[in-house]
């Protein structure tokens, strides 16, 4: 196995590209964005990761790794590509059927194929056998396929695609050992055999299992917020139990995994899936009383005379330190509140996204955080970035400020002070909302 031609060049698609090229292969990457070939090609990644530029320029140097619109043929095909869901919450597997009658064109007996793609149970087997009807050849026979979901996050994607174990769901025991091959010269993690269907399974059901612990989390903040106690401060306590672990309540939960795969599982499953689809509308409610609360706020306000305020809102991506916007709840919220109500105007601030990705949404990025504070009555903190913990007392005063992810309560652990104390000899208001 030397070749390898990997099909979507995201998140996931090209750092596994660039480690792949790393261990030795000659990595071709295929994409249908012209432009994105095109800047990958140049050393531009297109994506924000720690040191992923200058390891992608290595590889391109070295002639280990090229970028093209046109699919080549190889030893090993990986998909990588998106899979959406559809409005009715179904899964929407059009790209990894379109790699699938790319790679029947280019397959040659022996070939090998990993779907690392996130799918419903049971989509491997369909796919090999789009892929037997297409080109001619027998799964098992002539061609070999397993599922291989991946396991990392953004903002330390590489240290987890190596580091992490791994699942190899193989159709067949030679498809697991040519997957063990092709993962075990970069992967430093246990790389555990078993077939596609588990593997399929396995992937969905962590998702899910977040989903519903990040539920747990919000109504825990909700039962608090009704009861004038502070979530984040229950939240630590309970955590000082041995084998208690809530995690921290947000505006809503979003990236391209955890929003997304628990509805393949409702999709397959309907009648075992009634805790992960309450689970679904627990997360999805959030960015909705987030607004709600925004929107009672700007309503006081101009009960007490003023006209027009502005709005800041500090956080687009999906969670923290990443330019990541697939399925953002933060970004849902700022362009929701932007295009339907006029009573009042916001911008927003982001270290992360740059000016021009969010324009097309409609929405105005400032550029200077401390000037943006300085300029803005009502602060809504959506993200925990951490040069947000740069904001000071001083940055909050006379500013009504609510904080939908517990940036306070981190900022309070930070400064070794209690900012709520300090801001109420400044007149400043905090308002600690989580539904």
């Amino acid at each position: 196995m030397k070749r390898v031609s990997i099909l979507g060049l995201g998140y996931i698609g090209l750092p596994t590209a660039i480690l792949a090229a790393e261990a030795g292969y000659d990595v071709f990457g295929y994409d249908i964005n012209k432009e994105k070939v095109a800047r990958i090609n140049a050393g531009d990644p297109t994506i924000l990761e720690p040191g992923i530029e200058k390891r992608l320029q290595i590889a391109l140097q070295k002639k280990r790794f090229k970028v093209s619109t046109h699919l080549e043929y190889a030893d090993c095909f990986l998909i990588t590509v998106p899979t959406p869901f559809k409005e009715n919450k179904t899964a929407d597997l059009q790209y990894v059927i379109k790699a699938g009658k790319y790679i029947a064109q280019r397959l040659m007996p022996g070939n090998f194929i990993i779907v690392e793609s996130t799918v419903p149970v049971g989509t491997t087997e369909r796919l090999a056998k789009q892929i037997e009807e297409e080109s001619g050849l027998v799964c098992r026979v002539d061609f070999f396929i397993a599922h291989c979901p991946e396991r990392g996050i953004p903002g330390r994607i590489f240290k987890e695609l190596v580091d992490n174990d791994r699942v190899i769901g193989g159709v067949c025991q030679k498809s697991c050992e040519l997957a063990y091959s092709f993962y075990s010269k970069f992967v430093k993690g246990f790389l555990n055999i078993t077939d596609d269907k588990t593997a399929e399974m396995v992937k969905l059901v962590e998702n899910s299992s977040r989903d519903v612990q990040i539920a747990f989390a919000n109504q825990v903040a909700s039962m608090c917020y009704t009861a004038g106690i502070d979530a984040y401060h229950v939240i630590e306590l309970a955590n000082k139990h041995p084998r208690v672990n809530i995690l921290t309540p947000t505006c809503g939960v979003g990236g391209h995994c955890i929003a997304i795969d628990p509805w393949f599982l409702i999709q397959s499953f309907p009648h075992e899936t009634k805790l992960l689809k309450e689970a679904r509308k627990i997360n999805d409610a959030k960015p909705h009383h987030v607004m709600g609360k925004l929107l009672s706020t700007v309503q006081e306000l101009k009960d007490l005379g003023k006209e027009k305020p502005k709005v800041l809102a500090l956080g687009l991506s999906f969670k923290p330190d990443v330019d990541d916007l697939r399925e953002s709840p933060a970004l849902k919220i700022v362009c929701e509140l932007v295009h339907k109500y006029d009573s009042f105007s916001l911008t927003a601030y982001d270290p992360y996204v740059d000016k021009e990705t969010i324009a097309q949404y409609g929405v105005e990025l400032q550029p200077d955080l401390k000037k943006a504070l300085a300029s803005h009555e009502i602060i809504l903190i959506l993200v925990k970035h951490k040069e947000f913990l740069s904001i000071t007392e001083n940055d909050f005063c006379n500013k009504i400020v609510l904080d939908s992810c517990g940036l306070l309560n981190d900022l309070q652990k930070e400064k070794s002070k209690n900012l709520l104390s300090g801001a109420i000899k400044t007149n400043c208001i905090f308002d600690n909302i989580t539904f």
